[in-house]
């Protein structure tokens, strides 16, 4: 090229290269047209800066070529040199022209090549990473970001072993480094004892390194154990009755006068009966061998009946059961154990559990008598006594006699509430639960604004960001955090405040509640929330409940809590709640 005059001499070579016949005459604009025009603009550029003196003249670059009679494209290497005179003006050009077509082409296959198993690599299921000969990674997928617990920015270019410590002289560090020695693949399982995880592991060679497969495997591991376990228990317990059953000829003796015991056969036909069975059923033996059980008893014979339901899960599913429940026709609550046996029927021990039964029956109208047939005449006491308070005319010394009183029955009405709390907590039947959705941070509030006028500035409340919603007994919840307080502001400071606080911790709600002062003896608090505990130093007329029955709350709502004291912090309860209260 003449940068004088534009003029362009190009052999016929460079010509069919454009997709020009071998006499079609040249110029600069013919030159721009024939390249691709995403490309023009560059090679403009790049001619006009190598025809300046402070570039040194030289030229390079790939660019496309378009065959404007048919659109194929070429991909040519372009090299020149500009020449200078005197003056530093470019007054030659001198340049070749490379077909690099089918090297680019190559190229570009190799770059799809890669995207496309990238893009695998990013959809499959299994992490993947891909490390070098000197252990840093080089590739990390979607899946393996997630499990490691890392981007993999933070990852690639890292040694592995600098990254993951605990895996040095682990099966993990064994086998990657056998992969690579030795050019095999291996699988194998592993567990990252930091993470307490289990994973599964195929690791393969290549031409940088190695290739890891993996993918978190705990669950099935869990799974399995739990498995093994429930064999191991159901073996047990099969091989414990099989046990009993080829005993059965020297045992059937002590069978004879122990608990009531009847055996059936898969069709649950009677075939062996013991003398307490005959009692407790009033039936004599005689009429029952080689009967049906259903015929014998035949208000048991309904699907509604837990004798038929579970009598027959013992049958079909071969899997002992207890249970309790009552026969009408002879008014009789019995407990029962039910075994299956190795010809496909069940041995069944009952006992008469009727009077354990009016117990409970009694229980509960003595926790009604208490509830309601001695709070009403203590509820007009407490009215009484608030009238009398509220009138002028009362003279002083009587109005001290009512306060006493007003005091006293809201004491006992204390006492009763803790005392039927207790009873249900013991007996068993655990403290029922009112649920409703709520919000753990206003019903707190709620119940510090009481606080407020007896103890006016000596709570302190900080919530955490919320919310802290879920299913609770507010009423129950209330109690816990009044009790807790009010303690709390009894035998903290008077000088200081009591500091209350709600956060969220693993899916935990946590409340605690801290005062200072004189920190709880160290021998009370082993038995801090035991019933009828009470410091040697409290002044409280009370049964020593309160702890307790907070505590049973706490564990009624699926949750814990514990208590730290000493001089340096303060004395704190903490009260974990789990996010879900529905769940235990």
């Amino acid at each position: 090229m003449d940068p004088l005059t534009g003029a362009l001499l190009w052999d016929e070579r460079c010509k069919a290269l454009f997709g020009l016949p071998p006499d079609a005459p040249i110029d600069y604009d013919t030159f721009l047209s024939r390249v691709h025009p995403e490309d023009r603009e560059r090679v403009q550029l790049l001619v006009r800066q190598s025809l300046e003196p402070a570039s040194g003249g030289t030229f390079r670059d790939d660019y496309r070529a378009v065959n404007p009679q048919d659109g194929s494209e070429r991909w040519l290497a372009s090299t020149g040199r500009a020449f200078f005179d005197a003056n530093g003006r470019a007054v030659r050009f001198l340049g070749t022209v490379l077909d690099i077509t089918d090297r680019v082409r190559e190229r570009e296959a190799i770059k799809r090549e890669k995207n496309r198993a990238a893009t695998i690599l990013e959809s499959i299921s299994e992490a993947f990473e891909a490390f070098d000969r000197e252990w840093r990674f080089i590739y990390v997928n979607r899946e393996a970001e997630r499990l490691l617990g890392q981007p993999r920015e933070a990852l690639l270019g890292r040694n592995h072993w600098e990254a993951f410590p605990a895996s040095l002289g682990t099966p993990v560090e064994h086998n990657y480094r056998r992969v690579a020695a030795e050019r095999i693949p291996i699988f194998f399982e592993n567990h990252y004892g930091p993470w307490d995880r289990w994973f599964e592991l195929h690791v393969y060679p290549t031409e940088e390194g190695i290739a890891v497969y993996f993918h978190d495997i705990t669950e099935r591991k869990l799974h399995d154990a739990e498995r093994e376990r429930l064999l191991r228990e159901q073996t047990h317990l099969r091989e414990l009755t099989q046990k009993v059953l080829r005993e059965q000829q020297r045992t059937l003796e002590a069978l004879e006068h122990g608990e009531a015991f009847f055996m059936l056969d898969k069709d649950f036909r009677f075939i062996l009966v013991n003398e307490n069975q005959e009692r407790l059923s009033q039936t004599h033996r005689e009429d029952t061998l080689g009967r049906v059980f259903w015929d014998v008893f035949p208000a048991a014979a309904t699907p509604t009946s837990r004798y038929w339901t579970e009598y027959h899960r013992v049958v079909e599913q071969k899997v002992p059961v207890q249970f309790e429940e009552y026969y009408a026709p002879l008014d009789l609550w019995t407990s029962v154990s039910a075994f299956p046996t190795t010809e496909g029927g069940l041995a069944v021990f009952f006992r008469d559990s009727t009077e354990h039964r009016r117990a409970e029956q009694f229980r509960d109208r003595l926790v009604g008598i208490v509830s309601h047939d001695l709070r009403n005449p203590l509820h007009s006491i407490s009215l009484a006594a608030e009238l009398l308070l509220r009138r002028e005319d009362v003279p002083e010394p009587v109005l001290a006699g009512v306060r006493r009183i007003a005091r006293s029955a809201d004491r006992m009405s204390r006492m009763i509430t803790d005392l039927l709390d207790f009873t249900r907590a013991r007996m068993g039947s655990g403290l029922p639960l009112q649920r409703r959705p709520g919000e753990l941070v206003e019903l707190v509030r709620a119940t510090l604004e009481e606080f407020e006028v007896t103890h006016p500035g000596r709570v302190v409340f900080s919530p955490g960001r919320g919310p802290y919603t879920g299913e609770w007994d507010p009423d129950r919840l209330a109690q816990v955090v009044s009790n807790l307080v009010g303690n709390a502001l009894q035998h903290g400071s008077e000088n200081l405040p009591v500091e209350i606080s709600l956060r969220e911790e693993d899916g935990t709600y946590v409340l605690t509640v801290t005062n200072q002062g004189s920190p709880i003896p160290e021998e009370l608090l082993p038995h801090i929330f035991d019933p009828f505990r009470r410091a040697a130093s409290s002044s409280r007329q009370g049964l020593g409940l309160g702890l307790y029955i907070v505590q049973q709350i706490v564990l009624a709502h699926g949750g814990s809590i514990s208590v730290d004291s000493n001089a340096a912090s303060g004395t704190t309860f903490t009260v974990r709640l789990p996010r879900d209260p529905t769940s235990r």
